[in-house]
Parts: structure tokens; C-alpha cells; sequence
């Protein structure tokens, strides 16, 4: 019954998005939904898959600053992906309060997604697909003056992940210039596996180099910057795994800017050649085995997804 109430708002939402964002000279929608739409390799002769040939989706983020007797800050939000085969939306919030020096932020998601088809053949039976209602709780604490931070994971009523951080930062003097360096340490607990894990950071002026260590496997990786434009970044792990990432910034910007634009290659020896390619709001991405297949699920995958923003 609530996985069926939450399919039918996840259609609400989405058609409340599509009206607001057709309906772009209304005064009264100040926070408006994003639309982003992909289009993939796929089989588009069957009139019914259009929905995942295009894979539209819909998002937006609403936030209200808090006031005395409650200062509260309050963000909350939807995702909304609508599909043939494999449906899912979610919504979300947290609520974030300083206290003591300390940032606390408590949020929570719950998200219903049908689970995926499996294809049958001409001789057994096919079974109807069935939604799944997960849950999943966030809470933080964060004092930015000691530099550390604590965070616990929630999923389906159970800790799935407690986790803390603690940064060192020291100056260095280059060029007659003072350059901050951190150092980062993250451990980090799994109680449902009973699994532990333990993430080094040190990031420089011109360097970052991340190493995730545990009990069955290690990896390394140093982030290189060439110059203003190239970022090489290369990766190996215990078990012998190797990767090699080219970025090139075409137009300088964080990666959330609209103006930024990039491509970056990612070489896996084993495994594929991805290629990908940001431009403002456009996004284009290219996986290629290194096997050559060009099978169904494990073959060339290409996309190209723009966002409008209204």
C-alpha cells in the first residue's frame, strides 16, 4: 500500500515539474525543477521503450534559512525518474542547526523503486515485477574550528556505516608564497558486515594523493597537476589493477558550473576506455571495452544528457 501511494506521487511530481516548467512566466514558482534528458544507444523500435531511449528525469532542491525561536536551516527535495521497466522516485530533506561550534544535520530519503525485469523465455513464466521502498538516514556532526567531523549511516532501520575525519592543516612556503597543505584521516566502520576501512588524504597546492586501505585490499591515487589545464591521475591497486585519467579543462570552472567545460579519459587496461565530455550543461559520455564486445550489456554505451534549468 505505501510503495503503491509513493508510485502515484512520484507521477504527481512529475507532471506538477513538466506544468512548472512549461509554465515558465509564473511569479509564484521561485525554486523551478531541473529537467535532464539523455539520449543513449539503445533499441528505439518498439514505441513503448521511448521513455528509456530518452531517460528524462526531474529534480529540484528547495531550501528555507531558519529564524530565531528556531534557527533551523531546512532543505528538502524530489527526484523523479520515470521509466518503463524500472520506475523509481524519491524524496528527501534535512534540517541543520549550529550548536556549540558544532554543525548538526540530520536527513533522511525514501525512495520506491521497481525492481528490474528479468527477461524469461518462451517456456517458463513471467512473473509480474515487483516495487521495493528503501530508506536511508544521514546524520552529521561537523566543527570546522578543530577541522573534524563525525557521520553515521542509516539504511531500512539499520547502521549501515559510522564514519569520522579529522584534517590536519600546515603551511609551506613556494615562490615567496604561503600554501596551506591537509592532511586527511577517515576511518570508517560497517556494522552490518562487521568491515572495516581507513581513507589517507594529503592534498597540496599542485597534488592530491588518496589512499583507501582495508583487511582484503589496498588503492592509490595521485592527482597530478600538469599545468593550468591538464590533471593526470594514476591509480593502482593490491590486486593489480591499474587506471590512468587525462583530464583537460577547456573552460575553467568547478564541475557543478554551468560555464565549465572539460574531457576527461579514463584508461582501464582490463577493462574499458571511457571518454567523457562536459560542456555548460550538455554531457556526453563513451564507455568502450577493451575486449571489444559489442554484446547488449556489455558493449559500447554512448549518452548524451543535457540539463535545462528554468
Amino acid at each position: 500500500m505505501i510503495i503503491q501511494s509513493l508510485s502515484k506521487l512520484c507521477v504527481l511530481l512529475f507532471l506538477v515539474s513538466v506544468v512548472l516548467i512549461i509554465d515558465s512566466s509564473s511569479a509564484a514558482v521561485t525554486n523551478r525543477p531541473v529537467l535532464s534528458i539523455t539520449v543513449r544507444d539503445g533499441d528505439v523500435t518498439n514505441e513503448n521503450n521511448y521513455f528509456d531511449y530518452f531517460c528524462p528525469t526531474i529534480h529540484a532542491k528547495y531550501s528555507k534559512a531558519g529564524k530565531d525561536p528556531f534557527p533551523v536551516d531546512i532543505q528538502y527535495g524530489y527526484f523523479v525518474a520515470p521509466s518503463i521497466n524500472r520506475p523509481s522516485c524519491s524524496v528527501w530533506g534535512k534540517a541543520s542547526q549550529n550548536i556549540a561550534g558544532w554543525r548538526i544535520t540530520a536527513g533522511a530519503a525514501v525512495a520506491a523503486i521497481r525492481q528490474k525485469i528479468v527477461k524469461q523465455s518462451s517456456t517458463t513464466r513471467n512473473y509480474p515485477s515487483s516495487s521495493s521502498l528503501k530508506a536511508d538516514i544521514d546524520m552529521r556532526a561537523e566543527n570546522p574550528q578543530n577541522d573534524i567531523s563525525a557521520r553515521i549511516f542509516a539504511s531500512d532501520m539499520s547502521i549501515s556505516r559510522i564514519e569520522f575525519t579529522k584534517g590536519y592543516t600546515t603551511t609551506s612556503r613556494h615562490n615567496n608564497n604561503n600554501n596551506n597543505n591537509r592532511f586527511t584521516i577517515n576511518p570508517r566502520y560497517n556494522p552490518l558486515t562487521n568491515t572495516a576501512d581507513v581513507m589517507f588524504g594529503y592534498t597540496t597546492q599542485s597534488t592530491s594523493v588518496k589512499l583507501h586501505a582495508s583487511r582484503k585490499s589496498q588503492q592509490l591515487s595521485i592527482a597530478q597537476q600538469i599545468n593550468e589545464s591538464n590533471v593526470l591521475t594514476p591509480t593502482i591497486g593490491s590486486d593489480g589493477d591499474v587506471s590512468l585519467r587525462w583530464e583537460k579543462q577547456l573552460l575553467k570552472g568547478n564541475d557543478d558550473d554551468e560555464r565549465s567545460s572539460y574531457i576527461a579519459t579514463t584508461l582501464k587496461p582490463r577493462e574499458s576506455i571511457h571518454v567523457e565530455w562536459k560542456d555548460g550543461l550538455w554531457n556526453a559520455n563513451m564507455n568502450i571495452p577493451m575486449d571489444g564486445s559489442m554484446e547488449e550489456d556489455g558493449g559500447m554505451h554512448v549518452g548524451i544528457r543535457r540539463e535545462v534549468v528554468f
